[in-house]
């Protein structure tokens, strides 16, 4: 049975919800320090200027920040249709092909107890390369629903980081659009968010690159697990094993006498 998620449907649209106002909170937060630090540059005197180039680079690092969340923002990816199609792989195909595999294995088939002549025994040797790539088929299907379930688990991964991110990042923004409200402490205030949109940037890089790593790596997975469909033993070729002969009719004659498929006496 496939694994479940570590959040459900809902929980993972809630926390998609808390991380769009989240966004939000931080450009509010980053408007409220700009206006502050702005008011303030007149009372300043000599350290005017200093205030301003604090400030100019709070704006561009937060700029980057954005841009950096900006290029999935609109791309949230849907985990639960990965998992969907996961479960019908693994119970839709895998499922009936192991159920057959097994049946084969057990002699089954009726051809085994109602048929006879050199159709049959030519049919019937062909069961162990069905049964071979229908063990195939239900291992390429379980490690199909397997990198599935990954690549979703690895969305929610994903904005779970982005999240932790955004949380204490706002905290500190916060603490620092307090601290831009006083003259005194409004170039400090300006050089820490600038500083918190720093940590930002970096924390938001690392999710990212995380992210990107461990896809490269189900990336391979799936791409192996393509080259083995197509060069497996059960699979030839990536087909499904076939006779040689052709048994269509399963007419062979031998000494005027036609052998085909005969009812067992």
């Amino acid at each position: 049975m496939t694994r479940p998620l570590p959040l459900s449907e809902g929980e993972f649209d809630e926390l998609i919800r808390s991380i769009e106002d989240g966004i939000q909170r931080v450009e509010r937060l980053a408007n409220e320090i700009i206006g502050a630090v702005n008011s303030a540059l007149e009372w300043l005197g000599p350290l005017a200027q200093q205030a301003l180039d604090l400030l100019r680079r709070f704006g561009e690092l937060l700029g980057r920040f954005f841009s950096e969340v900006g290029k999935f923002f609109t791309r949230w990816g849907v985990p639960w249709t990965l998992y969907s199609h996961g479960e019908t792989w693994t119970q839709q195909v895998g499922g009936p092909a192991h159920e057959l595999a097994a049946r084969v294995d057990a002699g089954q088939l009726l051809v085994d107890d109602y048929w006879s002549g050199t159709a049959a025994t030519a049919y019937t040797g062909m069961l162990p390369l069905q049964s071979k790539a229908l063990g195939a088929i239900k291992a390429a299907t379980d490690e199909l629903d397997d990198a599935l379930w990954k690549i979703a688990g690895a969305i929610i991964a994903f904005w779970l980081g982005i999240a932790a991110v955004i949380v204490p990042f706002i905290v500190e923004l916060i603490a620092e659009a307090a601290a831009a409200l006083g003259i005194i402490t409004a170039p400090p205030a300006a050089a820490a968010a600038a500083g918190s949109t720093a940590k930002a940037i970096a924390l938001t890089t690392a999710v990212v690159t995380a992210g990107i790593t461990y896809l490269t790596v189900l990336w391979t997975q799936m791409r192996d697990l393509d080259q083995r469909l197509h060069n497996s033993d059960g699979l030839p070729g990536g087909n499904w094993p076939s006779l040689v002969s052709d048994i269509s009719n399963g007419r062979v004659h031998d000494g005027g006498k036609t052998l085909d498929w005969n009812i067992k006496p």
